[in-house]
């Protein structure tokens, strides 16, 4: 079967784009036919504000190059390009009403016979104009919708008509593989782990004025924060010296290579998401992975993927002692090994082949 894949793949850098070239790892290894129709630029200037939008490395499958979303030009290109490949399937990478104008008219021009949308979020994190008509233009030509979150699918219910519901199938984030490494913890001391962009609805803040309360109970605890910020990092370094953190926190403001990562999961107990809105996200399924507990937000549908007690914990958001708790907690009642264990069992439950397969299935 010939597969195609519209939206980011490497070298772009993020979660999306990481999750695309895994699910094309997985239609590979079933011996499928598989295309990137990558972005030849993802977004400009103007709204990505985070640096380098691309890191190097190498998409799995064939990549071509030749849509950028604002430029109508491009949708020709890329729509001759698809049609010419001629996929039996093609998945949309949907994350942001940004794209919208671009996917919507690619999606009605294109000849492929199953044309299908892989929604990361329904809601966008941050406001954004027009976001229902948009999110309705890209998906009313689909034949199918693929969400991540039970979250995901109530947002979609509450957005379109009911003739699109009903080709919404509940999806999943699948864990990423880490067959083959050594994932035993290498730090010393009690280490939380914050991970992955910086933007202001992911909370760090509210971990940073936790961070005194768990000091007080652990006096030896150390925070790494590792990713690249999306807008003010001279926020983050003020709080930082403020709150005399200066000796327990580490910090690495810029994109993290994947080569990097195995490193700051290892060095860790336990990965914090203290997010203000969510949907789902990529970290819990990289924690898992190297079977590092997670401590998160009780928002979206990050609850939908931490069994409490087992995997690890649900605080409210934005409550500052209530995090701080949960992982003073965690320390105090020895909880990482049994964790770890827990996580270990489900690893294999939320695989790559069983999500393609709910697209091949559609």
């Amino acid at each position: 079967m010939k597969i195609a894949l519209l939206g980011p793949a490497p070298p772009f850098k993020g979660g999306i784009a990481l999750f695309a070239d895994h699910l094309a790892q997985e239609f590979l290894s079933q011996g499928h036919e598989v295309l990137f129709f990558n972005f030849k630029k993802q977004y400009p200037a103007l709204i990505f504000p985070g640096g380098k939008q691309e890191e190097g490395g190498e998409p799995s499958a064939e990549s071509v190059r030749l849509l950028t979303p604002w430029l109508p030009h491009t949708f020709e290109k890329t729509i001759k390009a698809i049609n010419g490949f001629a996929p039996d399937i093609l998945i949309v990478s949907w994350w942001l009403p940004f794209f919208a104008p671009a996917y919507g008219y690619i999606l009605r021009r294109i000849k492929t016979p199953k044309k299908l949308i892989l929604a990361h979020n329904i809601i966008p994190h941050e406001s954004w104009p027009l976001s229902k008509t948009l999110l309705r233009f890209a998906f009313k030509p689909a034949d199918g919708i693929v969400v991540l979150s039970k979250a995901c699918m109530k947002d979609l219910k509450g957005m379109v008509s009911n003739s699109l519901v009903l080709k919404a199938h509940q999806g999943f984030h699948p864990l990423y593989s880490t067959f083959g490494q050594d994932i035993s913890k290498t730090n010393t001391h009690p280490t939380l782990l914050f991970f992955g962009m910086i933007k202001p609805y992911k909370g760090l803040d509210v971990l940073l004025n936790a961070m005194p309360l768990i000091q007080k109970e652990i006096p030896d605890i150390r925070l790494i924060i590792a990713g690249s910020v999306y807008k003010d990092q001279a926020l983050y370094e003020e709080m930082i010296e403020k709150l005399e953190l200066t000796d327990a926190v580490e910090t690495h403001f810029r994109y993290v290579k994947d080569e990097e990562v195995e490193e700051l999961f290892r060095g860790s107990d336990l990965c914090l998401l203290p997010y203000k809105t969510a949907t789902q996200s990529g970290v819990i399924a990289t924690s898992y992975s190297y079977e590092t507990p997670v401590i998160a937000s009780d928002v979206g549908g990050l609850g939908e993927y931490i069994e409490e007690g087992k995997t690890g914990a649900l605080v409210p958001p934005d409550d500052v002692p209530a995090l701080a708790q949960a992982v003073i907690d965690f320390y105090k009642n020895k909880e990482l090994l049994p964790m770890q264990e827990h996580i270990a069992k489900i690893k294999e439950e939320q695989s790559w082949n069983s999500l393609a397969n709910i697209f091949l299935e559609i």
